[in-house]
Order: structure tokens, then sequence, then C-alpha cells
């Protein structure tokens, strides 16, 4: 299999804000977000489907997930942080996190960030983390 997107991140073939990263996930901002603070958490192992992980990878990338949402709560006094889990336009499962604040949830893709808006909104949830 080709290495996805993530993978070349992940290689460090690709540049991302990464906000956390550990032997088995990597935490990095979406480069398109339509909402401040977008996040994405990604298995290291590249599967593209999320019911083929196997059940430890599977419940540590949620165990993850919902500590970076309680991150993006604190970051961003959210009403909430919405969860989608993907996998289609990158073939690496992959879990978005919109922190929501208005009530209101987009899942279209916003327009490019600049490296300095990424890492200005980084460094906020890593101040949180």
């Amino acid at each position: 299999m080709e290495d996805s997107v993530f993978t070349k991140i992940i290689k460090r073939e690709m540049p991302a804000e990464i906000i956390y990263e550990d032997d088995r996930v990597i935490v990095i901002l979406n480069l398109f977000p339509n909402t401040e603070g977008e996040t994405l958490v990604i298995p290291k192992q590249q599967i593209a489907y999320f019911a083929d992980l196997d059940d430890e990878t599977y419940h540590y990338l949620m165990s993850m997930v919902k500590k970076i949402a309680k991150t993006l709560d604190a970051t961003f006094a959210t009403l909430r942080t919405c969860v989608l889990i993907e996998g289609f336009d990158v073939p690496h499962v992959h879990v978005r996190l919109y922190p929501i604040t208005n009530g209101h949830l987009n899942v279209a893709q916003g327009p490019q960030a600049t490296p300095e808006e990424l890492k200005r909104v980084g460094d906020r949830i890593r101040a949180s983390l």
C-alpha cells in the first residue's frame, strides 16, 4: 500500500502542526480547518477503515480522542467537541475533532491555514494539554 499523507507526516516527509505524539498515535491540526482548533487524531498504523483496527488500537485511539476532546473543550470553551471518524479522502483512519462554540457543526473543508495560524492555535492547545 502506498503511504498516505498521514504516514508521510508521521515519517516527517511532510510538515504538520503536531499537537501530541506517542508510539501509537499522532495528533495534528487540520491544514484546511473550518473550525478553529479542528484536530485530527491518527493511529500510526495505516489502515483504511476503522472497523479493521485491532481492538487494542481502536480502544487506545478512542481514549486519545477523549483526552484531546477534553483539551479542546478547555482551550476553546466549547459547548462540546464533535467527533467524526473518517477514511475516504485519505485511506488512513483518522478521527476529526471539531471544537464547537456556536452550536453549529460544519464539516466542509475550510481554507488552507498558514503555518503561523496553525502554530498560534497549536500553542494554545498544547498549553492546555
